[in-house]
């Protein structure tokens, strides 16, 4: 049975996954770090470069979008129907209003990549109102995905196009055709909105915390999800739907406690902030990630078994492959991977180990490829990159050992000080008296303290701040009274 907890009362939002009650998932939602892909606007074309084949487009970030011309519904008609592109000149002119959709994040320099083939994804469906093609999920049987075909074709209008996902091999063909009006009555509202707003403007925003959220329990096979905010807990219940609601018992949490005090599962963060992970009898694992890569180190410690060197070795490595496979997810480790284990003389063992990371790694839902053990001894593996590691979100570089260590940041410090007062609802109390480092304090009041200001009318206590000086960012709640 599974069990999830979400934290959503404060800005920082978090979710835990619990499965026959041990620890599966953790998941870490700060506002700074907001994808902007998925997110819909209504752009203005502020610049056209015929050498770049591109325009950039102001959607009301510091950083202006790109935009390519392969990237227009003109032009992804003439690439499926071979016909030859158009050039951006004749695709979109200076100070022409448009709609584009983010694709991929600002990174440096660089501003976000925009397309103007605007994407809605549905639950078996993506439907592109300028999309001008029909795709089926190649996972699905031949068979099946020519009858799919046929009813994208016939379903679509001229300009439209449809991804048909995986899961639509299951379903009714009525429940797809319901879908695909539904997205089409999205796109529909949004370009009402657009005419009513003056660019730059948001018209649609990628909620990350509840999409991820979601798709879990969808997924899922059912169990409780434990939730702290009443309004948070409505719209999930709203959104799962009645058929995926009957796997899950929702139940509003309602205590001044903190939600992973209350249920005991608050010790799972800090962990995971750890180099050093201790396994059974005695041996340790030490993971370090850098910007290239993670490395993993395994010890015997103090575990010398009660066989041969060699089984001593074996059942050590196994017991880390075990471990290393949890740890990929609670860590959110992604990219290329090096696990340095004990050294292993039989090629036989060395399959074992293989063996155990691969059934461990079975319920992973991240693509993670084993690719062997190189000339040293180290099992080289990658996994895909989908969000930051949880220690990126958590943590900052070390400014006292000039960054060769990490702490906790500022914007975790804050919001963490934000679900300590969160306990403080209902507590007997006027006052708070809070001391920390300038960088805490400016996160948590907010700007021009507007966060500050909602809190305490909430809470129904001043919360007065007091600056200290303190090599790490850093907080304490001096005085209740």
């Amino acid at each position: 049975m599974e069990e999830i907890f979400v934290s959503a009362k404060g800005r920082e939002k978090r979710w835990l996954l619990r499965t026959n009650g041990e620890t599966t998932g953790l998941y870490t939602y700060q506002p700074q770090d907001d994808s902007l892909t998925g997110n819909i606007y209504w752009g203005k074309v502020v610049k056209v470069q015929s050498g770049l084949g591109a325009a950039f487009v102001d959607i009301g970030h510091i950083k202006n979008g790109f935009l390519h011309e392969k990237d227009f519904p003109q032009n992804v008609e003439a690439y499926h129907s071979g016909s030859i592109s158009i050039p951006i000149g004749k695709c979109v002119h200076e100070g022409q209003k448009i709609m584009v959709q983010v694709v991929k994040d600002a990174i440096g320099t660089k501003g976000p990549r925009l397309s103007a083939v605007i994407e809605f994804r549905g639950e078996h469906l993506v439907y592109m109102p300028l999309g001008h093609y029909v795709a089926v999920s190649k996972k699905i049987d031949e068979d099946i995905r020519k009858v799919l075909r046929g009813l994208g074709h016939e379903w679509k209008e001229s300009k439209e196009g449809l991804v048909i996902r995986t899961n639509a091999a299951s379903v009714n063909r009525d429940v797809l055709f319901e879908e695909l009006n539904a997205l089409r009555n999205l796109y529909e509202g949004l370009q009402r909105l657009s005419n009513r707003l003056k660019p730059p403007a948001l018209l649609s925003e990628e909620q990350t915390f509840y999409e991820e959220l979601l798709d879990h329990l969808k997924k899922g096979e059912g169990g409780r999800v434990y939730v702290d905010h009443q309004s948070t807990l409505q719209h999930l219940e709203e959104m799962v739907g009645k058929l995926t609601k009957d796997h899950w018992n929702f139940h509003l949490y309602q205590g001044n406690e903190n939600i992973f005090h209350h249920y005991e599962v608050s010790a799972v963060w800090e962990n995971v902030m750890k180099k050093v992970v201790w396994l059974d009898k005695g041996a340790f694992l030490v993971i370090e990630s850098t910007e290239a890569m993670t490395v993993v180190d395994v010890n015997s410690g103090k575990f010398t078994g009660k066989n041969d060197v060699e089984q001593t070795i074996l059942q050590t490595n196994i017991l880390a492959a075990k471990e290393m496979a949890k740890q990929l997810t609670l860590r959110n480790l992604s990219g290329i991977i090096m696990i340095d284990f004990i050294d292993m003389k039989k090629e036989a063992h060395r399959i074992e180990v293989i063996n155990a990371l691969s059934d461990a790694l079975v319920e992973d839902r991240q693509r993670t490829s084993i690719l062997g053990f190189t000339a040293l001894g180290i099992l080289e593996l990658t996994r895909k990159r989908t969000r930051l590691p949880l220690t990126t979100y958590l943590t900052q570089p070390c400014t006292t050992c000039n960054g060769s260590g990490r702490v906790v940041s500022a914007e975790s410090k804050a919001f963490q000080l934000e679900r300590d007062l969160w306990e403080l609802e209902g507590v007997d109390a006027s006052q708070v008296v809070i001391d920390g480092t300038k960088d805490v304090l400016q996160i948590f009041a907010g700007e021009q303290s507007q966060h500050l200001k909602k809190l305490e009318k909430i809470l129904h206590k001043q919360i007065t701040l007091h600056e200290e000086n303190h090599p790490h960012p850093y907080y304490k709640i001096r005085k209740i009274e």
